[in-house]
Order: C-alpha cells, then structure tokens, then sequence
C-alpha cells in the first residue's frame, strides 16, 4: 500500500482526468502534491464518456470560447499524447430535416473561432464512409478524433508520480479540520483505517461530487449534474468520428474506437445515486443515429453506460462547457467545476498557475511541450482476451500495482473484458492473475459488467446471455449479481 505523508504542499481530491492533470502539472513544477480519490481513477465522468477528442466544431455556434480552447488542445494532445489517440478524423453531415441557419452558418463559425473546417460534396464523403445515409445534403470535413480516456489519465498518473506526486486510489475524504485561515487537516479514510494530511493548499477536483467537498470545507459550490448515456455497437460503422449537423441532441455523435463504435449522447437531469442507462435511452439512441448510419439499429449492441457531467452552473443541453476556476475566500481551497476531457489539460494548467501563485511557486507550466509516457504494453504468446488482444503476461504485470484491487481495476488498465464478448471469454483469466477470493471476485466484476448490457439486450442476443450466464452459473456464480 502506497505510504501518504502527513503534510504537503498541495492536497487534490478527485482522481478524473482534471485531478490527475493538476497533479502531474504541480509536481513538475517542484510542488509537493498528494492526490487521493475514492473510487478507480478514471472511473467517473473521465471514464463515462464518448472517448471524442474535439476539435471545437461541435461548440462553434453557441461558445466560441470552448471551441477555440479545444482546438488549440486538440492540436496539443495529438503532439503530447498520440499513443492514446487514434486521429480518425471527422465529418459533419447533414440530412435534409437538417438543412436551416445552423447549417448555413457552421462554416462561417468554425471559421470566427479558429477552427479548421473544409467542405466536402457528399458523394466523396460517401465513398469514405459508405454506411453513411447516402440522402445525406452537406457535409464538412474537421480534426475530430478518438481518445482512451482510461489510458489517457493513468498515463498523466504515471507522469505525476515520476515528477514526485504521491497519488493513491481507494481514498476518500472524510472530515476536515477547519481553522481560522481555512482547512489545517483533511481526514482520510483508506483501507478500512484513517490517516490525517497537512497540506498548504486543498484542491478540489472531485467531479459532481465537488459541492459535497466544498461544503466539507464550508464553502458554497454550484455544480451543476447532467447525466448522459451511450451505448456501444460492436464493430466500427465508420471510419471517421461522425457528427450530426444539428442543433446538439441525442444520438448525434458516432466515435470509432477500437473494434467498436460509440452511440452518444443523452441529456437528462443527474442522480449522482443511480447512474445507470435504460433501455428507454438505449433504444433512443439507435434509433437515431439508424438516421445517420443506415442498419446501425441491427447491429450488436454489446454495451450501454451512463456518466455525469460536472457543469459550471445549471445543467442541460444549452448549458456550457466551459469550466470554472474558484479561490474560495477565507479558505484554502481552491475549486474547479465543468469542462471537456478534451480541454483537461488546460484546466489542469488555469489551476496549476492559481494554485502556484498561491503558493509562491515561479515554475511555468509543461504540459504543453512534454510528452506523455507510453505506458508498456506486456506481451506474450497466451493471449487471454482475443477481443481487445490482451495477453497474460499484461494482467499479471498491471496486477502487481498498488492501483489495482479488483478485476474491474484491471480491465480499466488493460482493456480486458471491454470487447466484443465484454469478459464472457476471459472473466476467468482476468480473475486468475489476481490474489483473493476468485469466486468473489469474479461474482462482483460479472455484476458490474451486467449493469452496462442489461438496457441493451432483447431478443436473439438475450436468448444468447440467459445462456452465458447459465454457463456462469455451473460454477455458483450469479451473472447478474443478483438483479
């Protein structure tokens, strides 16, 4: 178990991407830091989302300030950060019911922000993309692309610790000590046992739980909670992210990735205690995006997961996406609401320059030049997950990690049991490379894997998982976990 000292320069709590990225971004800059989070780093909103890299068109018409931020980040993680990124490209298109001022006007506001945009007939785009509806009427060619949330963040983590961060998962704050010149202590909870951190400096990174951690401060925070739902096709029905050239609603956007591709957007009022996708929203989805990519609504539905949105005030489909900085007064702590994975970088830097002024420190920021690491990838000839081609010797290295607790954890560092088959063929191996209670473990990594396909299963595919978990079964074990 990682050691956290007793005091520091700088505390985060919150192990999403922000969090991650304030962390290696102080660190570099010579600050003490300690970040803890709660649960699996990555395993919120970060984690939840469609893995789009944007490249600021989708914010041209309604906030131009977060769609220049993105460009200029898009740029920034493609150089920094290409191991995790596959640079697909990506279409606008639109349909006949599409055609009005938002349409005629994209161009010409892509353009006032920045944002490169090149016009296509869409008979060339067809060729590209041939599931495309072919009664598609304009189409526009940007620099959208593909993004691993999962390995994007503990790639940073990974840096963080090299430049000195202490960072730890499985840790949740619990109480602060609070004195006349803010917080003097945080008590943190971990293992089953508690431990107290002195830091300088509280940063509070913890997503939509932020207000939470801010009235633990006793600070007033405005979050506001949006939950979205994708649902996730097995196999790629194009090749190039695609865009819907709308007004932004559901089902409007189709990421390639790996061998799937992503099914996104809802927009509904969150409830940070269920944050689960229905079969409602499912179906929601397929249907429309069936408008953009014919024959989509047929395809293998493996998947269907939901995440919440940290929104700098209200929530909702015209809410912005840009984030917000707060120096809490007569405190602390500093705050930090809302934005894009795509943007979490910069955030880290707006922070970072807050938190160093605060603290004395002159370094200047370095993400921006320095390259993420690439995490090594272990290989062998027994592969144990053909779906997202994961090899044993992988699981026992990544197994080894103080990080990794549970099977759950080890999926989200290695991809296995994301694919097609989503651990109906590998639960077991993932399972036997690591220490504990196999059954158990198998039991809760089975029914959390449940939670994301029981909204999307209906006729021949139900028939096809009653049988798998009846396999399951054989061994005592409970797919379902029950439900």
């Amino acid at each position: 178990m990682i050691n956290l000292p007793s005091s520091s320069d700088v505390l985060i709590i919150g192990g999403g991407a922000t969090g991650a990225g304030i962390a290696r971004d102080l660190a570099m800059r010579g600050a003490s830091v300690v970040l803890i989070e709660k649960g699996d780093f990555c395993a919120g909103a970060s984690g939840s989302n469609h893995g789009m890299l944007h490249s600021g068109a989708r914010y041209a018409s309604s906030d131009k300030e977060s769609a220049r931020e993105c460009a200029e980040e898009n740029d920034i993680l493609k150089r920094t950060a290409s191991a995790y990124i596959e640079d697909t490209g990506g279409f606008f298109v639109a349909l006949p019911e599409d055609e009005g001022s938002f349409t005629d006007s994209f161009q010409s506001n892509c353009r006032a922000a920045g944002i490169y945009t090149r016009e296509l007939a869409p008979e060339e785009v067809l060729r590209e993309e041939p599931l495309l509806n072919p009664d598609i009427t304009r189409a526009f060619e940007v620099k959208d692309a593909a993004v691993d949330p999962f390995m994007l963040v503990n790639a940073t983590i990974a840096s963080a610790r090299a430049a000195g961060a202490v960072i730890t998962n499985y840790s949740k704050a619990v109480s602060m000590n609070l004195g006349d010149e803010g917080i003097e202590s945080v008590r943190i909870e971990r293992a089953g046992r508690t431990c107290e951190i002195k830091p300088q400096l509280v940063i509070n990174a913890a997503g939509a739980w932020a207000g939470s951690i801010a009235a633990m401060a006793g600070q007033n925070l405005e979050v506001g909670v949006d939950k979205g739902t994708m649902a996730v096709v097995d196999g790629r029905a194009a090749n190039h992210l695609i865009n819907r050239l709308r007004k932004p609603a559901d089902a409007d956007i189709l990421v390639p990735h790996r061998s799937a591709t992503i099914v996104g957007t809802t927009s509904s009022p969150g409830d940070l205690n269920r944050i689960r996708p229905t079969a409602e929203e499912v179906e929601n989805l397929l249907r429309e995006a069936s408008k953009t990519i014919i024959g989509l609504h047929s395809m293998r539905t493996v998947r269907a997961y939901s995440g919440v949105r940290p929104l700098a005030g209200a929530g909702g489909r015209n809410a912005s996406r840009n984030f917000n900085v707060t120096k809490h007064e007569n405190s602390n702590m500093i705050s930090v609401v809302g934005g894009k994975l795509t943007t979490y970088r910069l955030i880290a830097q707006k922070v970072a320059d807050e938190a160093a002024g605060f603290l004395g420190i002159s370094s200047a920021c370095r993400t921006d030049r320095e390259e993420l690491p690439v995490l090594e990838k272990f290989r062998s000839k027994q592969e144990v997950c053909s779906c997202e081609m994961v090899s044993r010797d992988s699981l026992i290295e990544w197994s080894k990690s103080d990080d990794v607790t549970c099977a759950a954890d080890l999926m989200r560092r290695t991809r296995a049991g994301m694919g097609y088959c989503q651990s109906g063929l590998c639960a077991f191996d993932i399972v036997s490379c690591m220490e504990g209670d196999p059954v158990q473990m198998l039991q809760d990594f089975l029914s959390e894997r449940w939670k994301g396909e029981e909204a999307v299963l209906y006729d021949q595919q139900l028939r096809q998982e009653v049988f798998k978990s009846h396999l399951f079964k054989v061994y005592n074990i409970d797919h379902s976990g029950g439900n």
